[in-house]
């Protein structure tokens, strides 16, 4: 095997063979690093509001299994509807040609939430005539209020392995709980890891949490961000009121600590 890596030095000339080099190693980078993930935002693509437009921030995406790089802010006007619409990343078409393949995306509002080959939901929203869109959360279950919030709960992220919640989502959970003074060891460890991570915290280490807190199981492989979402605001509470203990399946308390990279 032969592995070419240019000088960039003042007075080198890049030759083709080169440059052909570079051209491999800067997409192929990519692509192998997230092969394991599925379709979905790996990182970034924050929303905010702005007057009647919405604002997508810069960001990587992962759809048909293709890595994006999204370079550029881009917005979207919005309108009341009373009904939900979400908020898609879509790919509207690809050409091969022998030079390059060409991809065009989108950015679009659509009331229909099924996501079809080759769509993302970045978020949804339900707002009313005369009502304004908010984006700032009073607590964790506002992230999922119904109207006129930016809803980031059925929103498509992807981890290593599998769909996972919002990275945004997950970091409002681990600062609510760091605020929390009646949080154990096991809730702050965990909240510190979520806090660190660059990216959105793998399914199964959020469901492990939750098993090892509540003895609970995902039951629906469709909606795994809503329902990871309702748990953690459930164990939120629990921490709240005093309840922060692990599962206790054997009628001791277990202590355990959970650590990803």
């Amino acid at each position: 095997m032969e592995h070419i890596y240019p000088a960039f030095e003042r007075g080198r000339i890049m030759k083709k063979e080169l440059l052909w080099a570079l051209r491999d190693y800067s997409y192929s980078a990519l692509q192998l690093q997230y092969q394991n993930y599925p379709d979905g935002i790996i990182s970034g693509c924050r929303i905010r509001v702005q007057g009647q437009n919405l604002t997508v921030g810069k960001g990587i995406v992962k759809c048909q299994d293709f890595i994006f790089l999204l370079t550029q802010e881009e917005q979207v006007s919005y309108a009341p509807t009373e009904i939900f619409v979400s908020l898609k990343f879509r790919v509207k078409s690809q050409e091969t040609l022998p030079d390059y393949t060409r991809y065009v995306t989108e950015f679009a509002l659509d009331e229909r939430l099924e996501r079809m080959p080759g769509e993302l939901e970045l978020c949804r929203f339900k707002l009313k005539e005369g009502a304004s869109l908010r984006r700032e959360y009073k607590d964790f279950y506002d992230i999922q209020t119904e109207f006129d919030t930016v809803n980031l709960a059925d929103a498509d992220w992807a981890g290593l392995g599998g769909r996972t919640l919002s990275k945004e989502a997950t970091d409002f959970f681990a600062q609510k709980v760091l605020e929390c003074g009646r949080a154990t060891e096991e809730d702050v460890h965990f909240a510190y890891l979520l806090l660190q991570s660059k990216e959105a915290a793998p399914e199964r280490i959020l469901t492990d949490y939750i098993f090892r807190k509540t003895g609970w199981r995902r039951t629906d492989e469709g909606e795994a961000g809503k329902e990871i979402f309702r748990e953690l605001e459930k164990i939120l509470e629990e921490i709240r009121n005093g309840g922060g203990r692990l599962y206790d399946r054997d009628g001791e308390r277990e202590r355990r600590m959970i650590i990803f990279d």
